[in-house]
């Protein structure tokens, strides 16, 4: 099974979870939008900073997806 990579700002946290509605994110949903899923593991990352799997979240209310981490899986790409 593909590990779909996305995009994510360190900065767009809420403490739980990052925002995936920024634009580098959009970009990399875009052509795989179809095939996420509620609970989908994939990975998310920061270039040339760090990567970590995450399980997907979807708002529907706002149309969102969010990505929550999943503990001791960073890794530092510097």
């Amino acid at each position: 099974m593909t590990m779909y990579r996305i995009y994510f700002d360190a900065n767009k946290w809420d403490g739980q979870r990052y925002s995936l509605g920024v634009p580098g994110a959009l970009k990399d949903i875009e052509p795989i939008a179809d095939k996420l899923t509620e609970g989908m593991l994939v990975l998310i990352y920061m270039p040339d900073e760090l990567e970590m799997q995450a399980t997907l979240e979807f708002d529907a209310k706002n149309q969102k997806w969010w990505a929550r981490p999943v503990d001791g899986t960073t890794r530092l790409l510097l």
